[in-house]
Order: C-alpha cells, then sequence, then structure tokens
C-alpha cells in the first residue's frame, strides 16, 4: 500500500496525524490513492478514538471538525476543485445513524449557531458511542 493510500486508510480509522497528507495532495492524487484503499468504512471506534484524543489534548476542535468534513464530505475542504467525485467513504451498517449523527454534529464546530462542544456534551458523545 502507498503512503497517500495508508494515510487515507489511518485517517479514516480516526488517526487525524495523516490529515495533512491528504490536505497536501492533489484532487487526482487523493481519488486515485482512495480507489487503490480497501473498501473504505467508518466505525464507531475510529469516531471514540478522535473523540478521545481531541478530549486528550491530541487534536484542537478545529482539527476534528476538518476531519469530520473530510468523513462526510469525501473531500478535504478548501482544496477542493470539484472535477472528480467525492471519494466514498461508508459508515459502518449496523452503527450508521449513530455515526451520521456524531459526524454531524462534529462537523458544526466553529459555526456561530452551536459551534462549541461542551465537555458534557462530548462525554454524552463518548458514552453513546461505548454503548
Amino acid at each position: 500500500m502507498d503512503a497517500l493510500t495508508a494515510a487515507i486508510a489511518a485517517v479514516i480509522s480516526g488517526d487525524l496525524s495523516h490529515m495533512a497528507a491528504l490536505a497536501a495532495a492533489s484532487d487526482r492524487a487523493l481519488w486515485d490513492a482512495a480507489e487503490r484503499a480497501p473498501r473504505l468504512v467508518l466505525s464507531r471506534f475510529a469516531l471514540t478514538k478522535v473523540l478521545d484524543d481531541w478530549r486528550r489534548g491530541f487534536f484542537s476542535a478545529e482539527d476534528v471538525q476538518r476531519w469530520a468534513s473530510f468523513i462526510r464530505r469525501g473531500y478535504v475542504s478548501g482544496t477542493y476543485s470539484g472535477e472528480l467525485p467525492p471519494i466514498a467513504i461508508d459508515y459502518d451498517p449496523k452503527d450508521e445513524e449513530l455515526i451520521v449523527g456524531v459526524i454531524g454534529r462534529l462537523d458544526e464546530i466553529g459555526d456561530q449557531v452551536d459551534g462549541h462542544i461542551e465537555p458534557r456534551e462530548m462525554e454524552e458523545l463518548l458514552r453513546a458511542l461505548r454503548q
């Protein structure tokens, strides 16, 4: 597996440290790398890892929002030209409703309304993911 394909897989498994590699890649390189990857599926465990890492201070709210946006839309915001289709990222079917809700909430970080996640809400999200 090449480095960019591995970075995509890592990001989808909840390792935000590889987001810079995705942001630096061209749309074509990113799309081609995703095509070489096995099926890209986001799990509740990846979401739990992201929230735990954020809570521990490894990543900022902005990092988490950018990751959620990538997961939700299939491209890195601010770098996408729209010339190619977004990357297809599936959600684990047995947890799809929960994943959709959490990703949507994380993608709202920084918005004028509801753009901040308080510690209590983060704990509630983690509790739901760990059930």
